[in-house]
This record gives structure tokens, C-alpha cells and sequence, in this order.
């Protein structure tokens, strides 16, 4: 794969995602990202480009808020 797929770490992830780092570290300890391609160095976890960008496309409603009521349905 090469460099058309390169192994990207939490910095280069949080910039693509907009969020810090530390938030993907902690969807990491919770379980919420997939698995590194490359885990050799401790500490320093490590995705392929496509791996995350398929976590990235398979994330439900970026902010989306279920736990609200639909504004239009209620005291009509």
C-alpha cells in the first residue's frame, strides 16, 4: 500500500476530524475507534489512512442530538 495508504497517528487524525488529540485518545480507551494498524510503538498507535477515513464516513450525524424531541410535533 505504501504511500497512497500512510500510517497516521492521533495528531494528523485530530486535524482531519477537527478535534484534539486527546479526544481521540479517549475514544480509543472507551473503545470507539478501530483498532491500529500499527501498534510496535508503545504509545504511539498508528492508522492507515483509509482505516480511519472508513471510521471517519461510518460515524453517525456528527452532533446530532437523539436525545431531543422533534420541536415540530410537540403543543401544536
Amino acid at each position: 500500500m505504501g504511500d497512497e495508504d500512510p500510517l497516521i497517528g492521533y495528531r494528523e487524525m485530530a486535524e482531519r476530524a477537527g478535534v484534539k488529540p486527546g479526544t481521540l485518545r479517549s475514544y480509543r480507551a472507551q473503545g470507539r475507534l478501530p483498532l491500529p494498524d500499527d501498534d510496535s510503538v508503545p504509545d504511539r498507535p498508528r492508522w492507515r489512512l483509509s482505516t480511519f477515513q472508513a471510521w471517519m464516513d461510518s460515524r453517525p450525524g456528527q452532533g446530532t442530538r437523539t436525545d431531543l424531541q422533534d420541536r415540530d410535533s410537540t403543543d401544536h
